[in-house]
């Protein structure tokens, strides 16, 4: 049996909030131009309507509409946020998100549960569906996530005070909804070949998000420099033999159309690249981007550029596709798959 995504769903709000307008409500601005760093123009912002609840709702909802199946058909629905803002910004933890979505969209008899491995969980629902699908435990499923995470970037312009900060990277992040259904319906031609992950834990340390010690709000502490050494960026390519290895074949780049890797900034995802094109002694293919006009939309940031791509008609039918993800902790995952019928 090859599992397959089936659908997929996006949502983004409608306020743009550029790089420049940030930095412009700072109090001390950074010692660096922060849009030619990270290479991000412009990210989403939510309304003060807006939740980790509605978005993931609306993206879900997108994602049904591109799907065969209705709400009653879908088995399990797994949440894999980051953020868990319902109203306001109090995260809420019982009842667990999934079974609100469940009911929302009318999934009534649908299983379901949260997740939470930083931006790595929707690349880790991936895999989760695909033993259980593979196991008969379930025919179809939905991973939904809403990424409520402006209140970080509003919390770096209130707090930062020092032109060199650890909040520093909290202002690349967007906010967005991303959903998908899985099933059962691969074949030869269409379809997950692998998915896998791993956790190098000494690296733990390099981004920690947290209540801030300053005020009532939400905080995210990154190691820019340590995340972007040579010596943490290895770890990528390494992961990607060793998968490829324990599956029988070596890695070989042309074999892929294209990259979609996690998107923290223009240049970490160009990082990415070097290291795998050092390592591999050969050019990978273009990894797909939207970071520089969305920003880093954490646990969706992949879903998202895929569905803009496959929207733009960037993506068909037949392409392989090799998606990276990178997660605090950290985490890597890495998912190889061929493209079918999925359209938006």
């Amino acid at each position: 049996m090859r599992t397959r995504i089936e659908s997929i769903g996006l949502y983004l709000p409608e306020r743009e909030v550029t790089t420049s307008e940030l930095i412009s409500g700072m109090k001390t601005k950074p010692a660096f131009n922060l849009e030619r760093i990270t290479g991000i123009k412009a990210r989403r912002f939510r309304s003060e309507d807006e939740s980790t609840f509605t978005m993931a709702i609306n993206a879900a909802e997108n994602c049904l509409s591109h799907s065969r199946y209705e709400p009653e058909d879908i088995d399990l629905v797994i949440s894999a946020s980051i953020s868990r803002l319902k109203e306001g910004t109090t995260a809420l933890y019982e009842p667990p998100l999934s079974l609100l979505y469940k009911k929302r969209l009318g999934a009534f008899q649908a299983e379901n549960f949260d997740i939470n491995n930083a931006c790595a969980g929707m690349t880790n629902g991936i895999r989760i569906l695909d033993a259980m699908i593979k196991a008969g435990q379930v025919k179809t499923g939905m991973v939904v996530s809403g990424e409520c995470i402006s209140p970080i970037a509003e919390t770096a312009v209130k707090e930062i005070s020092d032109p060199i900060d650890d909040q520093f990277s909290a202002l690349t992040v967007g906010d967005s909804g991303a959903a998908f259904i899985m099933d059962g319906g691969g074949s030869a031609e269409e379809g997950i070949d692998f998915v896998e992950t791993t956790t190098v834990s000494k690296y733990s340390h390099l981004c920690i998000g947290q209540p801030s010690d300053k005020n009532a709000g939400y905080a995210m502490y990154t190691k820019t420099k340590e995340m972007l050494s040579p010596e943490t960026l290895s770890v990528i390519p390494r992961f990607i033999e060793e998968v490829f290895e324990k599956h029988g074949k070596p890695f070989e780049a042309s074999a892929y159309d294209y990259i979609i890797t996690h998107q923290v900034s223009v240049r970490r995802c160009k990082a990415y690249m070097n290291a795998i094109k050092e390592y591999f002694n050969a050019d990978p293919p273009e990894n797909l981007l939207v970071v520089d006009d969305l920003g880093n939309t954490a646990s969706t940031s992949i879903f998202v550029s895929l569905y803009t791509h496959l929207e733009n008609k960037r993506l068909k039918k037949g392409n392989r596709l090799l998606l990276i993800s990178t997660a605090s902790g950290i985490n890597y995952g890495l998912v190889s798959m061929t493209l079918g019928d999925l359209e938006v």
